[in-house]
């Protein structure tokens, strides 16, 4: 740990000391740039439902008396728990494809979705800092979880909704939506792009990257410096790749010219936050904050 932030000071060239350890990365799985990915992605999502499970559960399972209380810690819940997503759902459930036709999926025909479990990580999307507070509103009423395959270039998007009277939250509909027809679907050609091509990545990675860590030793004081886009590769994170996800709690994007990609470690404490601006008719990685 102090090797790596040796190495970081010598990377920043930055004069302060820093006395912090440096956060290991978490090593993990995030798939391949095989056009086959997101089939093979997409249909593992609905197989293999107890594999992930992270409690055995029955009918009498309790289940926590928080669950409703804020969307994320629903949509946890409901990712994980089979009880969970049968009482849930509301059946019939439409199913709105790509083309605009409809089906609908009754209970009898339901099996276990997977919206993030199995990346070990959940990625949201944001336009700024402040915008991160609606994650704690408790008045939400609608939200959505998107699944976004970035090599076949369309959207799952599960949209769920709070009752009324009961105040718990129920996924309502599924709607596969095409690039072209998101609010940020421009954005996620240039992500796919920036993941998959290693020049690409140097040619839109800021020259004066701002990093941004933080001192465990010190109270979690924050530790700035800057690198450039050369040195960018000698200590990047892996970053989500193939498939990304995203809570929208609410939050719109409009035509927007920041986009924060807050990556969040399941269970295990890691938090990376990647900043990209649109300038000059692109899109740059700006800051990297861990």
């Amino acid at each position: 740990m102090k090797r790596q932030i040796a190495a970081v000071v010598t990377v920043i060239g930055c004069c302060m000391i820093l006395g912090a350890c440096w956060n290991q990365q978490r090593k993990s799985a995030f798939g391949t740039t095989d056009e086959t990915t997101d089939t093979l992605m997409a249909d593992s999502l609905l197989e293999d439902a107890d594999t992930l499970l992270l409690d055995r559960e029955t009918d009498q399972t309790p289940m926590p008396a928080s669950v409703d209380e804020f969307f994320g810690d629903f949509i946890f819940n409901f990712d994980q728990s089979n009880r969970l997503q049968r009482n849930r759902v509301r059946f019939p459930l439409p199913v709105v494809e790509a083309d605009g036709t409809q089906r609908t999926v009754r209970q009898g025909e339901w099996k276990h979705h997977y919206l993030f479990l199995q990346q070990d990580f959940c990625t949201v999307l944001w336009t700024s800092h402040r915008q991160m507070d609606i994650a704690q509103d408790t008045a939400l009423n609608r939200a959505c979880v998107e699944q976004i395959y970035l090599h076949s270039r369309q959207v799952n998007r599960f949209q769920f909704e709070r009752d009324s009277i009961s105040r718990q939250w129920f996924l309502t509909e599924e709607r596969i939506l095409p690039f072209d027809h998101v609010e940020l679907g421009e954005f996620y050609d240039f992500y796919a792009k920036f993941t998959a091509d290693s020049v690409y990545q140097r040619q839109h990675v800021s020259n004066l990257l701002r990093y941004v860590t933080y001192d465990e030793e010190n109270e979690y004081e924050p530790i700035r410096g800057n690198i450039n886009a050369d040195q960018w590769f000698e200590f990047q994170p892996e970053i989500p790749q193939s498939v990304l996800t995203n809570i929208n709690y609410g939050q719109t994007y409009g035509k927007p010219t920041h986009i924060i990609l807050q990556m969040r470690g399941i269970n295990n404490g890691l938090q990376n936050l990647f900043t990209f601006h649109f300038d000059g008719g692109q899109w740059r990685l700006i800051v990297f904050e861990n």
